[in-house]
């Protein structure tokens, strides 16, 4: 029953099981406390590596973020005190109450970020910390709001487009190489559009700001094609505060193949609802005057759109407690620049994401 070959047959194969305590490079404790052995040798890693095998299957470790009347973390730097069951070579997924991420196949720094990102918020800060002084994370890495942040699933939605399954969600750390290999996939003439120049590289620590928000005062929302923890974004939409007003900046960016099929309008829509959930007044956005199909675009939205010349670029605007009386249901987005005080970001042909 618990050869790993004879499980593999079986189609689909979903194998759950529940781990004691998995440190941040992805091994399982699951058999024993430390110091301290709890059960015999179970049959957990026959079913990992089975369902892993199989067509179509899925292993899931599950465990509850904290223990003892959540006074300890279950998720650890590094398991010393007590047995491997699992390594982590064999881990995929693994799922707590603060969400589920997907390890196969990740750097070392992929998967603390990771499986930082599901462990107890309160917890979280700690684990980071002990991550940088291991090696684990790089000194170049940087804590931000997204790290503690909780994670808004509210705005999370799966849809069909075009008989393909899109999920568009709120950006997390993990998606930071993923928006980094969406710039690297542009066309020539889109990067120099989007960022005003020639570039050959692309540097990981801009992707990662990109990913790193808080929810509150910066927001980002990415739309993600493929296998869950191996997607691929096609498109990113970024909000980001400017306190002195309280109306939140808008910029996006979507792959061209996957231009004038309304993923910008969905995009817009949730960055709207997170920014009006959290309290902020409105949106804004700048755009060149003769760009009419990113002005269609900030028109969906469903208040008053304010127009104002500012420097020989179009200012957009609405505010949230001022609604329209009518809605423009069109989309585009197409060779529209923005900018931010004295910057420009040019985009993809379908909106940028200011990264300075």
């Amino acid at each position: 029953m618990n050869d790993p070959s004879i499980i593999a047959r079986h189609h689909r194969m979903v194998a759950i099981n529940v781990a004691m305590a998995i440190d941040l490079t992805g091994q399982v404790a699951a058999d024993a406390l430390p110091y301290n052995h709890f059960s015999g040798v179970t049959g957990m890693l026959d079913f990992v590596r089975g369902a892993a095998m199989s067509e179509g299957g899925k292993s899931l470790l599950l465990l509850p973020a904290t223990a003892m009347q959540g006074k300890k973390s279950r998720i650890v730097p590094m398991l010393s005190d007590t047995a491997v069951v699992v390594p982590r070579s064999d881990v995929h997924y693994v799922c707590t109450e603060f969400g589920v991420v997907n390890l196969f196949g990740k750097s070392f720094q992929e998967r603390a970020l990771a499986m930082i990102s599901i462990a107890h918020p309160d917890f979280r800060d700690e684990l980071f910390s002990q991550a940088k002084r291991m090696g684990i994370l790089g000194a170049e890495q940087v804590q931000k709001g997204a790290i503690t942040g909780v994670y808004p699933l509210r705005l999370e939605e799966t849809l069909e487009i075009d008989g393909e399954s899109v999920t568009i969600r709120p950006a997390k750390p993990v998606d930071a190489r993923r928006i980094q290999e969406h710039f690297y996939d542009l066309d020539p003439e889109d990067v120099v559009a989007r960022f005003f120049h020639r570039r050959e590289r692309f540097d990981a620590r801009e992707a990662g700001e990109v990913s790193q928000v808080d929810y509150i005062s910066n927001l980002t929302i990415v739309a993600v094609v493929g296998e869950f923890g191996f997607g691929r974004v096609v498109g990113i939409g970024e909000y980001l505060l400017d306190p002195g007003v309280n109306m939140a900046e808008v910029a996006f960016s979507v792959s061209r193949e996957w231009q004038g099929k309304g993923l910008g309008g969905l995009i817009q829509k949730k960055l709207a609802e997170g920014a009006r959930d959290k309290g902020i007044a409105g949106l804004f956005a700048y755009t060149d005057p003769d760009n009419p199909a990113m002005i269609r675009l900030f028109e969906k939205l469903p208040y008053r759109i304010e127009h104002k010349m500012a420097d020989e670029m179009l200012m957009l605007s609405c505010r949230f407690d001022e609604p329209a009386s009518e809605v423009d249901d069109s989309d585009g987005l197409s060779g529209h620049r923005w900018r931010r005080g004295e910057r420009f970001f040019a985009p993809t042909g379908c909106g940028s994401i200011p990264l300075g």
